[in-house]
Formats: structure tokens, C-alpha cells, sequence
């Protein structure tokens, strides 16, 4: 965000993509991996199911999401 104008004003949505692939050409110099991943997409996938299938029945729904954390990147923001 150092590379947009004073804090405080929001940017806008085609800025979301400048950051992105800012993000992507990061981590791909840094030789690590670009979030989200196919797999994040696919873990909020299951949760949107279970959002719309709880909206048709009225009632809880499990979101079989197979979520672990990242450990070592939980650590290093520590």
C-alpha cells in the first residue's frame, strides 16, 4: 500500500488486480507460493455449498472444509 496515495483513501476495484499480480510476481521471485492457492478456492467453495444449502433447508449445514493452518507461517508473523 506505500505505492498508493495517502492512507485513509480507499482504492479501487481494478487496483485489487495491480496488487495481485504484484503479489504473484513477489512470490514468484521469492521462489514461495502465491495465496490463494487452487486449494483456498476450493475450501471456500465447500463453504458457499454449505451457505446455499443451509439458505434452501433452514438449517445448519457442516462445510466439510479440510482446513489446517500453516503453521510455519502462523510462526513467522509472530
Amino acid at each position: 500500500m506505500k505505492q498508493w496515495w495517502v492512507p485513509g483513501l480507499q482504492i479501487g476495484y481494478e487496483h485489487s488486480f495491480v496488487h495481485q499480480v504484484a503479489d504473484f510476481l513477489q512470490a514468484l521471485g521469492d521462489g514461495k507460493p502465491c495465496r490463494p492457492t487452487f486449494r483456498d478456492a476450493l475450501e471456500s467453495d465447500k463453504v458457499c455449498e454449505a451457505v446455499l444449502k443451509s439458505a434452501a433447508t433452514g438449517k445448519w449445514q457442516k462445510t466439510k472444509v479440510d482446513w489446517k493452518p500453516d503453521v510455519k507461517a502462523v510462526a513467522k508473523k509472530k
